[in-house]
């Protein structure tokens, strides 16, 4: 279901919003149908970050004689609720952890931090946006009017405070008094809609921006449909992407940059945790080919400008190095393939058909 006056295709039912008056129309489509599964993709940021999606469990089994009910959990963070909300802002995932009859998270640390009651199981997500058969870096540089010969600096993905954007502003920074002749590309639309936080986030980042009079070095490609963001990844020689709290595989934008090719400087993960054996399912049993490490990118420290500027500097005069990084990038990709994934989803479906039934 979709929210109205979003993007519908065939088949697709839409509800008036997010709040608790959504809740009667997805009990009256769900009778209807009745699916054996209900699954649910939850993301704080998402559902005009309301609450009332945390009662979908309830609405559901009623509504579809107690099928079971799977929650997809892209984070574990609290929704604002109102000022002063403190602790009460975690009630609604705790009501939906418990609510679901499976849990899936895209980060092994949110598996355990969840402490889930349930069948639960990490399952990583695969790249936002798959790359053509063919890809044209000419073409592509001059549709977005880049000279051939500039160093191409990507970023691609919504601006919010754990992107660590303003710290590629500075290592940009750092970098414009160097020798090397390089442009900034933000790919896509830098706000998007389910979180009201990055537009904040996006004001500031403009305005840090043309503070470090950088405007001459940054363009922007806004909102592109997804063979056009495959045409800009095709442009750029490097993706930065310094997230404050360490690469992650829960990153779309890390994933789909890997599959294009596209060498990723990141920051270094956090130190990973052991996934006991009962939150694993095939083909993810085994965590170590699905590492970040620096086979697959350029790993500098969160926060650190200088350092950030140094690998790209880097890279920008090894396109050996490059090409190493792109290799491996795209070889952890295909396996994240959404094949495989699919079929790792298909059997957590059975093995909570079966606790269910």
């Amino acid at each position: 279901m979709t929210e109205r006056g979003a993007p519908a295709g065939e088949g697709v039912k839409t509800v008036p919003g997010w709040g608790f008056g959504a809740l009667p129309g997805i009990a009256v489509h769900l009778s209807a149908i009745q699916p054996d599964i209900v699954h649910l993709q939850y993301q704080t940021g998402a559902f005009a970050m309301s609450p009332a999606v945390s009662l979908l469990p309830f609405v559901a089994r009623a509504a579809c004689g107690g099928s079971p009910v799977v929650t997809t959990f892209h984070d574990l963070r609290g929704p604002y609720l109102f000022p002063g909300a403190g602790k009460l802002r975690r009630a609604p995932a705790r009501v939906l952890l418990g609510a679901s009859d499976g849990c899936i998270f895209t980060s092994p640390e949110d598996v355990l931090n969840a402490r889930p009651r349930r069948r639960a199981a990490w399952i990583p997500l695969g790249p936002g946006v798959l790359p053509p058969a063919r890809a044209g870096r000419k073409k592509a540089r001059e549709r977005l009017h880049i000279d051939s010969r500039s160093f191409v600096i990507a970023y691609f993905g919504f601006m919010n405070s754990s992107k660590g954007v303003e710290t590629l502003l500075h290592a940009a920074k750092a970098l414009s008094g160097t020798d090397l002749d390089f442009r900034l590309l933000f790919i896509g639309e830098d706000q998007g809609s389910s979180d009201p936080t990055n537009r904040a986030t996006a004001t500031r980042i403009r305005a840090l921006e043309s503070q470090l009079d950088l405007e001459s070095r940054v363009e922007r490609t806004g909102w592109l449909p997804g063979a056009e963001i495959s045409r800009a990844l095709a442009a750029a020689d490097v993706a930065a992407l310094p997230y404050i709290d360490g690469a992650s595989l829960r990153r779309s934008a890390l994933i789909t940059c890997f599959a294009h090719g596209v060498p990723v400087v990141t920051t270094t993960p956090r130190a990973e945790i052991e996934l006991p054996h009962k939150y694993t399912v095939a083909p993810f049993e085994d965590r170590d080919p699905f590492r970040i490490d620096d086979g697959v990118a350029a790993l500098v420290p969160p926060g650190d400008a200088e350092a950030l500027a140094g690998a790209l500097g880097q890279l920008a005069g090894d396109s050996r190095q490059g090409l190493a990084l792109a290799r491996g990038a795209k070889q952890l990709a295909a396996r994240l393939a959404w094949p495989n994934i699919a079929a790792a989803t298909v059997r957590f479906y059975e093995d909570v058909s079966e606790a269910a039934a």
